[in-house]
């Protein structure tokens, strides 16, 4: 890892694969990053790994950032050539809901599931069926008797 990437990781309390995406920028792009952040700790911030990532969405283009989608999920070369088929603004659609899969039991399955979604006209993440973008076992109060 290198050592601009482990200082921002410890100053930033960011996730380790936060550090994982960063580390496969280029020096500039990570250099950029951190200046976009003002080189301080982020206090009061619940999610400081997703500001950092937005800051990296603005450094690099979709394919590069796709590539680093590829790689930091272990998907295999079937999951992967199904996301390079896709046009840029469905590729974005499929990384939206986050660029690292958490959770999931099988990566190349969750993002099927994300491709098949898009290419239907939904939301990645939302259930087929469910068009409020996928709150599948939200609480629903019961409806009033009237």
């Amino acid at each position: 890892m290198p050592a601009d990437v482990r200082v921002l990781m410890e100053d930033l309390g960011l996730e380790p694969w936060c550090g994982e995406v960063l580390r496969r920028l280029s020096l500039w792009q990570r250099q950029t990053v951190a200046k976009e952040l003002g080189g301080g700790r982020m206090t009061g911030v619940r999610n400081p790994s997703g500001v950092v990532m937005s800051r990296v969405k603005g450094v690099v283009g979709t394919d590069e950032l796709l590539t680093i989608f590829i790689d930091i999920n272990s998907l295999d070369r079937d999951c992967s050539a199904e996301l390079w088929k896709l046009s840029q603004d469905q590729q974005k659609e499929v990384m939206a809901p986050g660029i690292f899969l958490q959770n999931v039991r099988n990566p190349n399955t969750a993002v099927r599931s994300r491709i098949s979604n898009v290419l239907a006209g939904r939301s990645a993440m939302e259930r087929p069926g469910n068009r409020d973008g996928g709150g599948a076992g939200r609480y629903q109060p019961p409806r009033s008797r009237s």
